[in-house]
């Protein structure tokens, strides 16, 4: 099995959604910076990885990802 890479979207707070799989990192990535620009306060984005083995790993953004962002002219 071949790492795959996955983008966990949560709406208001409450309503998960996943996109993926991603082939590799920045193709998720930048999915990723394209939704932030029109995210909500209450929304939230996490990247999940699957390894070779099967083993799911989640985690958060760090909010220095979104800043100097050309897709985003609000940073």
């Amino acid at each position: 099995m071949e790492k795959k890479y996955y983008l966990i979207e949560v709406e208001s707070g409450i309503e998960p959604f996943a996109q993926g799989p991603f082939e590799i990192e920045d193709e998720r990535d930048e999915v990723t910076k394209e939704i932030h620009v029109a995210m909500d306060e209450d929304d939230g984005l996490f990247w999940a990885d699957v390894d070779e083995k099967g083993v799911l790993t989640v985690g958060s953004y760090r909010a220095g990802f979104f800043l100097n962002d050309p897709a985003d002219p609000g940073t």
